[in-house]
């Protein structure tokens, strides 16, 4: 439906006449009847005097297709740190409307999904901003460090808060439906793992050791020989891959991953480096921003900076993205560094 035409539809609605919306905007009735007929289009500064004065959102002016409104959603997502009310509820009422209709409609599914983990993560910002406040203010209270703490995903003391058991258990179920589903095996067996049921993992990774890439395979066995603190093992074992995988930067990325994890800071630097350059184009940020990481752990601020300038950079020259929400993050994290410096 041309705007025009949603125009009228909603005057009707209203029973009132083409003078009296004319009166409310500050036009002529000539030019409402021309809006009507699809002649001419409403100045864009009228349309949200005309939202209001109808109660919709600006959006609902115009007629999208489904598979339009889907991808406007996607792209807020992507685009927007923080999402108004409106846009939350928006987005909210379409999908669930598609849901109603289909609930086995993946796409409205996913994208719920999506939409919540969105909110959760904007609003795990503003509670680190707020709770960070409070403590400066000197309420030093439990519930402030315990807000602070979850919202940044710092493990927990109690092991009944930071086991994994429900996330376990959805993928052991899942998988009686799915026993295909090699991505499931990627995020269970690290789960067994970082809780300790390295006997589980094990035979998780036998049963895909044939199917899943090798590289992944030998990760897998370096963090359960870490886990149960098989250095020389894990040293072993990770100077094989490097020799069998000398020219992926995925192996690269893992051994730094290792190495950042034994606080060896300037090896990890080093292997994120190779991890990088041997990436072809489009690069990703990990290595990078896993630098970065380092460099602030360090107190090293103005290499920090210069860390989050290059993956600003790289988004610009690899991906064509300039602005939005993953800029604005890092963007922000070079203002809050050169504030620290």
């Amino acid at each position: 439906m041309e705007l025009g035409k949603k125009i009228k539809q909603l005057r009707l609605n209203k029973g009132i006449t083409q003078e009296t919306l004319a009166n409310v905007l500050g036009v002529s009735y000539q030019a409402v009847s021309r809006w009507e007929n699809e002649t001419t289009m409403p100045d864009i500064s009228l349309l949200p005097q005309i939202s209001v004065y109808f109660g919709v959102s600006i959006d609902e002016l115009f007629e999208f297709t489904e598979e339009s409104r889907y991808k406007r959603i996607e792209n807020m997502l992507i685009e927007k740190q923080f999402l108004t009310d409106t846009e939350f509820q928006n987005a909210s009422d379409f999908l669930e409307k598609q849901i109603s209709k289909d609930r086995n409609n993946v796409s409205a599914v996913k994208l719920f999904a999506w939409l919540y983990f969105h909110r959760a993560k904007s609003s795990n910002l503003r509670a680190v901003e707020y709770a960070k406040r409070a403590l400066k203010l000197g309420d030093t209270s439990k519930s402030m460090n315990n807000i602070l703490r979850d919202a940044y995903g710092s493990p927990h003391t109690d092991w009944n808060y930071r086991n994994r058991h429900e996330l376990i258990e959805f993928y052991y179920e899942h998988l009686e439906s799915y026993p295909n589903d090699l991505r499931a095996y990627r995020y269970l067996i690290p789960a067994l793992v970082a809780d300790g049921r390295t006997d589980e993992a094990r035979k998780f990774i036998e049963t895909i050791r044939e199917q899943e890439k090798e590289e992944l395979v030998f990760v897998f066995d370096a963090m359960i020989l870490r886990r149960e603190g098989k250095a020389e093992e894990l040293k072993t074992l990770l100077e094989n891959m490097i020799q069998k995988f000398n020219n992926s930067w995925y192996t690269w990325a893992i051994v730094a991953d290792f190495e950042a994890d034994d606080c060896n800071y300037e090896n990890a630097i080093s292997c994120y480096r190779k991890s990088f350059s041997l990436q072809p184009k489009p690069r990703y940020t990990d290595s990078l921003i896993a630098i970065a990481h380092i460099y602030e752990i360090e107190h090293k601020y103005e290499k920090a900076i210069s860390a989050y300038q290059e993956i600003i950079e790289l988004l610009k020259t690899d991906w064509n993205t300039t602005f939005g929400a993953t800029v604005s993050e890092y963007q922000q994290k070079i203002d809050e560094l050169t504030n620290k410096k």
